[in-house]
């Protein structure tokens, strides 16, 4: 039994050019806590990573943004039709040299950040995915970690947030990390943030 048993994380990732070693810390850690992790991505084909890892994903994101509203269930993919009832404690997003393609512009994935924010849970973001976090608003005028690069630096500076020099930064439900050295104590993090919502 880890502290994360009846808690429901969804990991959102590129569906092309992911972090591998992002999503691999992330799902290690949160599988050790015992946490329901679901990959989300915005298609349902075997997503390939930056060092040819892959992955299929469980669920397209548009579908988690239907299994939230009203917080009703979290629907599992691909083994059937069963649903099982809960909602999803934190979101997580995985970087990588797809996020500033895939994620950073992805509507349907800012209202699935701000509903989740809105209801009282947690959002994250790692390296290169966490202006995806910046557009929805939530980090305004914050200081954040994120991957420091020609593309991701001033994409931030654009939404108002300043990059600190810290690898991980946790404010009000919001982590955001540095990059994928940084994965264990930002995946710790989100896990103990996760902890502390309320279980539905």
């Amino acid at each position: 039994m880890g502290r994360l048993d009846k808690k429901n994380i969804l990991v959102v990732i590129p569906k092309d050019y992911y972090n591998e070693e992002e999503l691999e810390t992330c799902l290690e850690v949160f599988g050790k806590e015992g946490a329901r992790t679901l990959i989300a991505s915005a298609k349902l084909k075997e997503a390939v990573g930056m060092q040819a890892g892959r992955v299929l994903p469980d669920v397209l994101i548009v579908d988690a943004v239907e299994g939230i509203m009203g917080d009703s269930y979290v629907t599992e993919v691909g083994h059937g039709s069963r649903q099982i009832k809960g909602i999803f404690h934190g979101v997580v997003l995985i970087g990588g040299q797809g996020a500033r393609k895939y994620l950073w512009p992805d509507k349907v994935l800012h209202l699935l950040l701000s509903d989740r924010h809105r209801s009282g849970f947690v959002v994250s973001a790692i390296g290169t995915a966490v202006p995806c976090l910046a557009h929805t608003g939530l980090l305004d005028g914050k200081t954040v970690a994120a991957e420091k690069n020609k593309h991701t630096l001033p994409e931030l500076e654009k939404t108002k947030v300043t990059v600190g020099e810290q690898d991980v930064v946790a404010d009000d439900r919001v982590i955001t990390a540095s990059g994928a050295a940084a994965a264990e104590p930002f995946a710790r993090a989100v896990a103990e943030a996760v902890e502390k919502t309320k279980s539905r």
